[in-house]
């Protein structure tokens, strides 16, 4: 009879094993890599609101925490797009994305932009391009630009 309650016991046990891991918390929603697809989506809606010169929904695609070619924090980034939209009747604005490198948090993009400026009150236009690359985060469930650096090739 001992026997066959040992077996019994054995048998438990090995089906339902004591595991301090059943006592632990169960952990939260675990949060899913950046991917090439997200990215993609994302410098979709930074074209659109570029081109739309929509400030606000623009600038909300910048963590707070944002710099710009090594050196211009996101209250001086602000202020250069809140002139170059004020002063714009128009800008065409294009992206040629040369490589994504997502990680769990984050991306590293590079590309070459193209962008037309039509001026108010004037028929001048601005024509600038030039190798762009970003540093994308993901803060509070969306993608935002860390860093972004360009250079202007005329």
């Amino acid at each position: 009879m001992r026997t066959i309650t040992f077996f019994i016991f054995l048998c438990l046990i090995l089906v339902f094993p004591i595991s301090a891991k059943a006592q632990a918390p169960v952990p939260g929603e675990i949060p899913q890599a950046v991917t090439e697809e997200e990215v993609n989506r994302f410098f979709d809606e930074y074209t659109a609101r570029y081109i739309s010169m929509d400030f606000d929904a623009f600038m909300n695609l910048f963590s707070q925490e944002a710099v710009e070619n090594r050196m211009r924090p996101y209250a001086d980034i602000g202020e250069g797009y809140r002139r170059t939209f004020a002063n714009s009747r128009s800008i065409v604005y294009s992206l040629e994305i040369y490589s994504i490198l997502t990680y769990e948090k984050g991306a590293s993009v590079r590309g070459r932009y193209e962008l037309i400026q039509s001026f108010k009150g004037s028929k001048k236009k601005g024509f600038f391009e030039g190798d762009i690359q970003w540093e994308l985060i993901r803060e509070n469930g969306s993608l935002k630009i860390k860093e972004i650096n360009y250079g202007r090739d005329r």
